[in-house]
């Protein structure tokens, strides 16, 4: 049922997260980071306890886009700017929440007393400038929607793609820079902005004000020529996904993180996106993304990245009364059960916009191809034989025929299953046959699987055709 914003359930949701899994990748050389009087940053504070173990998903296991969501927050978040909020990544260890968004309101910076160098336009400079130059900050939030402390970044892009990275107690944030800014034709002047088109690393620094091109700045150039690039980090999984939206059709990269860093971009996986996006992440071998404008519906896409095709597309139904429900912000975070599948609304209140956090922990179990014995085949791809388990549960489906053709003998082995499956007893279970063969009788057939994994089917009529099981379980 969909979520409403009466409906706070945030125990799960603020639990705290988790540590990393296995050796934290290598940090590159740090300079000191400047700082900046910067009035709106307030000094960070602790976070949540470090969980002492990480609980991750394989890769192949998906979100329930279906499952209700926890409100994280209990309540839509004012971050330090006004601006729509565009991602937000989650520190690994710590738990806390970074959110990215333009610099708004005609903010002065500490070190803008005076024009700009270029001398072409006065401070304070307008929304819409800032945007043009890609000028975003970043919020450090609390568990309980607190703003901890704000870092400013100028010339970096327009804040779509952002990943946290924890080294030996730093957060190091991954996202765009070097930003672009390409007029279009089409789009009304007010709402255009800047894209960055080399991915960017640093440390965040309360109170920091660093540009584009700083030493400060580890960079990487995976696309080259690219004009509009973002990233998504998958910790879990030790990878680094990029979007170029550089042309009509956007394209996803999926890269392994460390060969990333150290300069080598031959992604695992390349495919072209199918439907537009607002946000997007990367977790195992599955990228989600979501679109929708303000008050317009919401929806998911979910790719598998080995193939690139869409595995689900379904309407996000989640806080229908939002005031100004605009689609923003996707990523997943540790916690202690397991990842979550975080994602957001701007909202606006007082002619301000917020920050609306939803989290997502349930999982669906992924079907994985049993092999047949030679002497039979499945039906159609569609039916050939799989498993999933869920605890001690096994379902089994498939529709095969023998490849001779020959009536079935009682007793036959179809298939083994892997030692993990077998049960420690003899199980059986309800099949159907077709109709169009030699059956008489009910359709209905027996199958069994017994301790060594042999899965059998068991029939004394003799038929010919195809013989099924699709909705078959046992307990292993």
């Amino acid at each position: 049922m969909p979520l409403s914003r009466r409906s706070l359930l945030t125990a799960v949701a603020a639990a705290p997260v988790l540590a990393p899994v296995g050796a934290a990748h290598a940090a590159a050389p740090q300079a000191t980071v400047p700082q900046a009087t910067v009035p709106q940053a307030v000094a960070p504070q602790t976070g949540p306890a470090v969980w002492p173990a990480a609980v991750t998903l394989p890769a192949g296991h998906r979100f329930d886009l279906k499952a209700e969501a926890a409100d994280l927050f209990g309540r839509e978040v004012l971050l330090d700017q006004t601006r729509v909020h565009q991602q937000v990544a989650f520190d690994p260890v710590t738990g806390l929440a970074y959110a990215v968004q333009c610099i708004s309101n005609g903010r002065l910076l500490a070190d803008e007393t005076k024009p700009l160098p270029d001398g072409t336009k006065p401070l304070p400079l307008p929304d819409e400038e800032r945007a043009r130059r890609g000028d975003l900050c970043v919020n450090q939030v609390a568990p309980d929607g607190t703003v901890l402390a704000v870092m400013y970044l100028r010339g970096f892009g327009h804040g779509a793609g952002l990943g946290v990275e924890h080294v030996d107690g730093t957060p190091w944030l991954w996202l765009e820079t070097d930003a672009t800014y390409v007029p279009s034709d089409n789009d009304d002047a007010t709402t255009e902005n800047a894209h960055g088109k080399h991915i960017g690393r640093l440390a965040f620094t309360p109170g920091a004000i660093v540009d584009a091109g700083s030493p400060l700045v580890q960079v990487f150039d995976p696309v080259p020529g690219a004009t509009a690039v973002t990233p998504s980090l998958d910790i879990d999984h030790g990878r680094i996904a990029v979007r170029d939206a550089s042309s009509s059709t956007a394209v996803y990269h999926v890269y392994d993180l460390d060969a990333f860093k150290s300069g080598a971009f031959t992604p695992k996986h390349s495919f072209p996106a199918q439907y537009r996006t607002q946000s997007w992440c990367l977790y195992g071998n599955l990228l989600y993304q979501n679109e929708g404008g303000a008050n317009a519906e919401s929806w998911w896409t979910v790719y598998d990245v080995r193939t690139g095709k869409v595995v689900e597309r379904t309407l996000n139904s989640t806080a229908p009364d939002l005031v100004h429900r605009e689609t923003e912000a996707l990523t997943v975070r540790r916690t202690p059960a397991g990842p979550q599948l975080v994602f957001g609304f701007a909202t606006t209140r007082d002619n301000k916009r917020h920050m609306a956090l939803y989290g997502i922990s349930g999982t669906t179990v992924p079907w994985t191809p049993l092999p047949l014995d030679p002497a039979f085949k499945a039906t159609s791809t569609s039916y050939a034989p799989e498993y999933r388990q869920s605890g001690d549960r096994v379902d089994l489906r498939l529709r095969v025929m023998r490849v001779d053709e020959q009536p079935w003998v009682s007793g036959t082995t179809i298939l083994t299953l892997p030692p993990q499956l077998r049960p420690t007893r003899t199980q059986g279970m309800v099949g159907t046959a077709t109709g169009a063969g030699t059956i008489t009788g009910p359709l209905a057939v027996r199958w069994e699987v017994n301790s060594e994994g042999h899965l059998r089917i068991y029939d004394e009529r003799a038929f010919t055709g195809w013989i099924a099981l699709d909705a078959g379980y046992f307990t292993s």
